[in-house]
């Protein structure tokens, strides 16, 4: 059995394994219209987050390869749309973006995966859709600029005064920071998720969809370039070709979904290649420590 694994996970139930990001498994399907738009790794397993119908779905495991699958109503409006994990549990972000004046963020949490408690409404008027942990904290990123801590997933504290051209789309921690990353090349620091710093911006289009901490550095991709930086101020610029919207990192490799059905590698989250195409479009991939 493995020691740890790369999951993807997508459309029509789709999730598929792989112990390095090369060589992936035989697709496990679920069923037509099951969609899977998040996973994460903790606690020795892997957890995936989705919606089927007016449900929220979820799968989990310890093997890559025997599945627990679950679901809860979500009143086909508080569905899942993040997850994370960090102090021992796993943390689902959910809320109704398309709700008018308020989304009603809310999360759910797990210890493994299956069996989920919640929904326990959170304060804030937008949803927080990206969460890191390190330093005892939670900092999550969301829409229309809305950054958050929490020590426990439940009780978060906003930071003051951000505009909605500051909008974060992802967030990492690493050598004692947090990083976020967002339109127009944005990167900002944080060490308590409150008060941000450092601000900086890239070229006009030039997203930055994903950041990861990678062993030494955060690497930030996105559409047309990948930033990387040791401490989150000074970052180095370097053109990329074929990212993936969504990165993955783990034992020494960057792994991420492409449109449609692909999955592309890379060791140094420039330079990508392509490793599996599939029939399902692939919405997100996690690296976990199996137990």
């Amino acid at each position: 059995m493995p020691k740890s694994l790369f999951v993807a996970v997508g459309h029509n139930g789709l999730r598929v394994t792989s112990p390095d990001g090369k060589t992936w498994s035989p697709p496990v399907l679920g069923k037509e219209g099951e969609t899977y738009r998040c996973a994460a790794g903790g606690n020795g397993c892997v957890a995936a987050v989705g919606s089927y119908g007016g449900g929220n779905i979820f799968a989990s495991t310890t093997t890559g390869t025997a599945w627990k699958t679950s679901g809860k109503d979500a009143q086909y409006s508080r569905y899942i749309r993040g997850l994370g994990f960090g102090n021992g549990t796993f943390i689902g972000l959910g809320g109704d973006p398309g709700s008018v004046g308020a989304a009603r963020p809310f999360v759910l949490t797990s210890a493994d995966g299956e069996k989920w408690d919640g929904p326990h409404d959170i304060p804030g008027k937008f949803m927080v859709r990206r969460v890191a942990f390190g330093n005892k904290l939670f900092v999550a990123v969301g829409d229309r600029g809305r950054r958050a801590a929490s020590p426990d997933g439940k009780a978060w504290t906003d930071a003051p005064e951000v505009k909605a051209i500051d909008t974060l789309v992802d967030v990492a921690f690493g050598a004692g920071v947090f990083v976020g990353v967002g339109l127009h090349g944005l990167r900002m620091l944080t060490r308590d998720g409150v008060k941000w710093t450092d601000r900086q911006l890239g070229d006009e289009g030039e997203h930055l969809n994903s950041v990861v901490w990678a062993k030494d550095r955060f690497v930030a991709v996105g559409a047309g370039a990948t930033f990387t930086s040791k401490d989150g101020v000074k970052w180095d610029r370097t053109p990329n070709a074929d990212a993936p919207v969504t990165v993955a990192y783990g034992n020494g490799a960057f792994v991420g979904p492409r449109w449609k059905g692909r999955l592309v590698r890379s060791t140094d989250g420039i330079k990508w290649e392509e490793v599996f195409k599939g029939e399902h479009h692939v919405e997100a991939v996690a690296f976990a420590e199996l137990a």
